[in-house]
């Protein structure tokens, strides 16, 4: 049976939406097996996946880490030589528990930025095909600035010196990437540029339509979408709470801010001021309600389940989450914190189906009360959050997804994956 190895290093943002993809291959009659760290095992086996361990865990080594934390938190870090090592050291036996994963495997994808940078040299050491995964772009365009540095346009010129300028940051892991191809028996030096191999970018072209100076291995497939358990069922209470009337639904995902505390209180308090219903997803962040009966504190409820049931989300805008609320056709309230967050908060704004973002760090309760207000008053905003979700929900970027893996397993499409693109 053909094998396919799937390497996702990072949060449950990183793994859930790849459960999908993996139940597609194995519909498909692949052999897949999605390698993560210990949390997600459940999910990636309810999806009728093999699970491979990889090690750390992010969440904790984020909270025991103070510059870490200081990052999370909205602090500015001041690079030095032990962070820089502290960084290293964060990835040393990743790649090389990446390898084991993918033993046998007759193909290799590596998912974000940590499998751009350790992926590559996998796929090389067993002579096997390997792609990259990208929920946020990675590759250089003159259409916007690298993500992570912010919204900012520096023109087309200036935003792919910025690419370049990002493009810098990974020498910091090259002793680590040194040592993982001395591990894998490869030279240590690296000859070939990881973003060269094919790239699969799992957004949809209505959110982020393709850059024209992007190469032709940069494939943008459409959204994929996390598998559904067939064995979870919401919680009685929730039901009953979503029933009672309209709710807003409040998250940040895997953010693990030591500030939850406060954060959950101007949550409590800007929804009584609006006079809005909140379930509110406990996450990294631990947010809790408390007693307060306008407020549900609820733990992981998927996406695809409950935003189709709120009015509005309140959400950081990691990649997943920004997805499933567009999905879902609802309005947001963007709280974006770092990395890629304030970019998809950006993009939702423009899009014309979110308000003005409210940087997490900087955000109060007259802030937030008045987002709801405007949120749940815009009916326009609410138009759009429509009509965008139709047209996300007529791309099928699973299936799109699947012919890229074939294609790249040099197998002829099948007619049922022929058939569900068209």
């Amino acid at each position: 049976m053909t094998a396919v190895a799937i390497l996702a290093f990072g949060t449950r943002g990183d793994v859930a939406p790849l459960t999908g993809l993996a139940q597609a291959l194995t519909g498909d009659g692949l052999d897949v097996t999605l390698a993560a760290q210990a949390p997600y095992r459940g999910m990636i086996e309810a999806a009728g996946a093999r699970f491979a361990l990889l090690p750390k865990d992010t969440e904790n080594e984020t909270r025991d880490w103070p510059a870490a934390q200081a990052l999370v938190d909205g602090g500015r870090a001041t690079p030095s030589r032990a962070m820089l090592a502290r960084m290293r050291d964060g990835l040393r036996g990743v790649g090389e528990a990446m390898a084991e994963a993918a033993e046998g495997a007759d193909a290799i994808l590596y998912q974000g930025p940590v499998g751009a940078v350790l992926g590559s040299h996998v796929a090389e050491a067993a002579g096997i095909p390997g792609a990259g995964v990208n929920f946020q772009p990675l590759h250089p365009t003159g259409d916007f600035s690298p993500p992570p540095l912010g919204t900012r346009s520096y023109g087309r010129v200036g935003n792919r010196i910025a690419w370049r300028a990002a493009g810098s940051a990974d020498r910091v892991y090259r002793p680590v990437v040194s040592e993982l191809r001395r591990n894998l028996g490869l030279p240590s030096e690296v000859t070939a540029d990881p973003r060269e191999s094919p790239c699969l970018y799992a957004f949809d072209e209505a959110v982020v339509p393709r850059p024209a100076d992007w190469p032709g291995n940069a494939e943008v497939t459409g959204y994929l979408w996390p598998a559904v358990d067939p064995g979870w069922a919401p919680d009685a209470r929730l039901v009953d709470f979503l029933a009672d009337g309209p709710v807003v639904y409040v998250g940040i995902g895997s953010t693990a801010t030591a500030h939850g505390d406060s954060l959950s209180r101007i949550v409590i308090d800007a929804a009584e001021q609006a006079g809005v219903r909140v379930v509110l997803q406990r996450g990294w962040a631990r947010l809790n309600g408390g007693s307060a009966p306008h407020v549900l504190t609820v733990g992981d409820v998927p996406h695809e389940w409950l935003l189709p049931r709120v009015t509005a989300a309140v959400h950081h805008c990691g990649a997943g989450t920004s997805a499933a609320a567009v999905r879902a056709g609802i309005p947001t309230v963007p709280v974006p914190g770092i990395m890629d967050q304030p970019f998809w908060a950006d993009r939702l704004h423009r899009l014309g189906v979110a308000t003005a973002p409210l940087p997490r760090h900087t955000i109060t309760v007259g802030g937030l009360t008045a987002a709801l207000e405007s949120v749940l008053a815009d009916q326009q905003m609410r138009r759009a959050a429509v009509d965008l979700g139709v047209r996300v929900a007529a791309t099928d970027g699973i299936t799109a997804a699947a012919g890229f893996v074939t294609r790249l397993l040099g197998r002829p499409e099948s007619p049922i994956e022929t058939r569900r693109i068209l």
